[in-house]
């Protein structure tokens, strides 16, 4: 690239980030901007099959570097980093994820029963090496010799380099700002009562002790949440608070426990964390995206309480128009459905995505996105979201 490429990519950048930070502080905007959901299916547009893109990072960067020149969007939940496959299949086992050629899964899990919780609270290093790594790969465990572990490292450096050689090709080369500090690199915030349904005991022994152990579950997340939740808390307030000129919010947080949780339930095992972390962001006048998979809109009540510009709600399966009504001091993002991209015409896509943008934000507060992870080959027609990308792109709302 040139000097005067890099500079306008780094301005272009600097221009999506402001977009961002205006619309989720409800300022209008001269434009609506798109933060695509995208994630595996940008393999399948770009003519490549998983099972070679999930396994070869310049196969990989190619379908990037393919989506992002076809679809002029000005975000990107993936860059293509989520696809550690090398490193698991250096080791020579197969973990809980799996991928076939129209797939990316995860096997049903659950690395604790109830009466190990406790345990593997006091020493998760020693619990994850001492019992599930053991009971995970079986005779085959012990058999792990010093060349493998040599391998498996040096894919594991493979991979992290590719993770920061993307981040370097999506924001240097196109100008796509970074989504929150805490992504995939860094980890993610995870509350005690999400850790248990995505990992510990999935959600089937985890709906079961909700009613058999509740004492010993509150246990668990207050001690949990006081260990990983408390931490961010104290950062948030003793930081140096928003970071507008790098991030498009200032923090990330992906929230699932509460499709299974009853209002109660969810007042004790989650609200009273979760509570104190927004306000310790509230406070400080920054910005988070919580991305609500399934749908969050029964717990509305709780938070009308925060100040406008605190808090964009990416939004999976509820309305956005209901959403709006019922938290018109929270942005949105999200409006797209699968459903939509996949099963109508790109006139109809259009239509809609202009009725998003004028009733939803011609005022700010409105970010348009995809609510499902586009992740399957029929999640979503090509034609259906190239109409979306021009016509966003290019609708002026004032």
């Amino acid at each position: 690239m040139t000097r005067q490429e890099k500079q306008n990519m780094k301005d272009l950048k600097a221009e999506r980030l402001q977009l961002f930070r205006d619309q989720a502080a409800f300022r209008p905007t001269e434009r609506i901007p798109h933060f695509c959901n995208a994630v595996t299916w940008k393999v399948f547009d770009a003519g490549e099959s998983l099972p070679r893109a999930l396994t070869d990072f310049k196969v990989m960067e190619q379908v990037v570097r393919h989506f992002l020149e076809t679809y002029p969007v000005d975000g990107l939940m993936d860059v293509g980093i989520r696809n550690q496959f090398t490193v698991m299949e250096a080791f020579g086992s197969e973990g809980y994820y799996y991928y076939t050629d129209d797939s990316v899964g995860i096997k049903d899990h659950a690395i604790c029963t109830v009466d190990t919780l406790m345990e593997y609270l006091d020493d998760e290093t020693k619990y994850i090496w001492t019992k599930v790594l053991p009971e995970k790969y079986g005779d085959e465990w012990a058999q792990k010799d010093l060349e493998t572990w040599k391998k498996t490292f040096k894919e594991y450096l493979k991979y992290t380099y590719f993770i920061i050689h993307m981040g370097s090709v999506s924001g240097k080369e196109f100008g796509i700002p970074s989504l929150a500090p805490n992504n995939p690199a860094k980890g993610a915030i995870q509350f005690g009562i999400e850790e248990l349904e995505s990992n510990l005991l999935g959600i089937k022994d985890l709906s079961v002790s909700l009613r058999r152990h509740k004492d010993l579950l509150l246990d668990f997340c207050q001690k949990w949440d006081e260990r990983h939740i408390q931490p961010l808390i104290d950062e948030a307030r003793k930081g140096d608070g928003p970071r507008p000129d790098k991030y498009c919010f200032d923090a990330s947080i992906i929230l699932l426990s509460q499709n299974i949780l009853n209002p109660k339930q969810f007042d004790m095992f989650l609200w009273p964390s979760l509570k104190n972390l927004l306000d310790a962001y509230a406070e400080r006048g920054m910005s988070v995206r919580i991305f609500a998979e399934g749908s969050i809109l029964r717990y509305a009540d709780h938070f009308r309480r925060y100040p406008t510009g605190t808090l964009t709600f990416h939004i999976e399966q509820d309305d956005p128009f209901e959403f709006r009504e019922a938290l018109p001091n929270c942005a949105i993002m999200g409006g797209l459905s699968t459903e939509l991209l996949a099963n109508a015409t790109p006139e109809e896509c259009v239509k809609y995505t202009k009725k998003l943008c004028d009733e939803l934000g011609r005022k700010g507060g409105f970010i348009l996105s995809e609510g499902k992870m586009l992740s399957f080959r029929n999640d979503c027609r090509s034609d259906n979201l190239k109409a979306i990308c021009d016509f966003v792109s290019g609708y002026k709302m004032y």
